[in-house]
């Protein structure tokens, strides 16, 4: 809040010294931004206490806002950082100050590409995308369980609620159906927000389509931080009024060839459910040298702690959660924060898998990446569909 608080603040005052000389237009345009800014905290402030319609408006306000006031300020800094050099080394001939004209071209400029820039990324995130990859037999050495052939469908991070409804689940399960997987995995963060289970009719729409996915080894899903902060309980229950499997600190055996894991989120710990280990997982169905007799594949919506996977000798492990930063340049910091944030990765004998996500979160903007619906095809390559 307090870096949200600093942006703002730092536009509204650029905004309102380069438009001196345009009181009318001052007036609206600071106006505007100042209402604009504030939709975040008051629809914060205002929730469970107003009517639900003012806080969805304030709440879908801010999300329009996020893209244009990151765009807006990164181009003010920019515009700044010319106008220092300009007074120092004079790289224009119009010296400061500058007149009402190039002024007015300026905030123009500002206002113009972050709206463009928005409006890209607006068409980008409701377009989603398959992605394909190929792991053959060769890239699990010693890996139990003989030859095997297994094409899975990932979708992580779909954010069901204000942003996202069923009308774009309905081509994520398209883009799934099409390609004709022998199972479908949901990692994590399917429900956005407790808002969600307000709509009766969006939700029933919601379930009948998580419920039509097809594939010959069924649907699985684990849960996510916002699978939590919309209250585990009713997740859960939603998930129980769809085919889809719920597997949270569990394993199955799938087709008497693969072991499927789903771990908890690491955020089932602030609601005081203990969060199991791997090897405490499949303890049920390991053989008497302690030893898993299938391949082990795990979900697990955040890509924290690797190692655990590799220590169990999974050979796949596929996550999401960082969306792959979702806004330039926020996918420079998340790359920082995560040893791998996006994309196919390899430690030691086990292969990690972490999704740019299906769906957004807080905007509905991608300036990074498109909206993926992965497809891998484990050992022996399946017939392309």
């Amino acid at each position: 809040m307090g870096v949200y608080l600093v942006i703002n603040c730092y536009i509204f005052i650029r905004l309102y010294l380069t438009l001196s000389g345009f009181r009318v237009l001052r007036t609206v345009a600071c106006g505007a931004l100042a209402l604009f800014a504030l939709s975040f905290p008051i629809g914060r402030l205002l929730a469970g206490r107003a009517p639900q319609m003012l806080v969805n408006a304030a709440s879908f306000m801010s999300a329009l806002y996020l893209s244009p006031m990151l765009y807006g300020f990164l181009l003010t800094l920019l515009a700044d950082a010319m106008r220092i050099i300009n007074n120092v080394i004079a790289i224009t001939r119009l010296p400061p100050p500058y007149p009402a004209k190039a002024r007015l071209c300026a905030v123009s400029s500002v206002f113009i590409t972050s709206v463009i820039i928005t409006l890209a990324g607006v068409w980008n995130a409701n377009n989603p995308v398959i992605v394909k990859h190929q792991l053959r037999r060769d890239d699990f050495p010693n890996t139990a369980g003989g030859n095997f052939s297994l094409r899975m469908a990932l979708l992580s991070d779909i954010h069901l609620g204000q942003l996202t409804g069923p009308r774009y689940l309905e081509k994520l399960v398209s883009l799934v159906n099409d390609a004709s997987p022998d199972i479908v995995l949901i990692l994590g963060d399917t429900i956005d927000s407790q808002g969600f289970f307000r709509d009766e009719a969006k939700k029933t729409e919601a379930m009948n389509l998580l419920s039509s996915f097809k594939s010959k080894l069924g649907t699985w899903a684990v849960m996510g931080n916002h699978d939590y902060y919309a209250g585990h309980a009713d997740v859960e229950d939603f998930f129980a009024g769809t085919s889809v499997r719920l597997l949270i600190d569990k394993a199955e055996i799938l087709d008497g060839k693969f072991v499927l894991v789903g771990r908890d989120d690491r955020s089932g710990e602030y609601y005081r459910r203990a969060r199991k280990s791997i090897s405490d997982i499949v303890s049920p169905i390991i053989s008497g040298d302690g030893a898993v007799s299938h391949p082990l594949i795990v979900m697990d919506h955040q890509p924290f702690g690797l190692g655990d996977a590799v220590g169990r000798g999974a050979i796949l492990q596929v996550s999401g959660h960082t969306h792959r930063g979702q806004l330039f340049p926020i996918n420079f910091f998340i790359a920082g924060i995560y040893e791998k944030s996006y994309g196919l990765y390899k430690k030691e004998n086990t292969h990690y898998y972490i999704s740019s996500g299906a769906g957004v979160w807080g905007t509905p903007v991608r300036t990074v990446g498109r909206p993926e619906v992965v497809i891998i095809d484990l050992g022996e390559k399946a017939e392309d569909n």
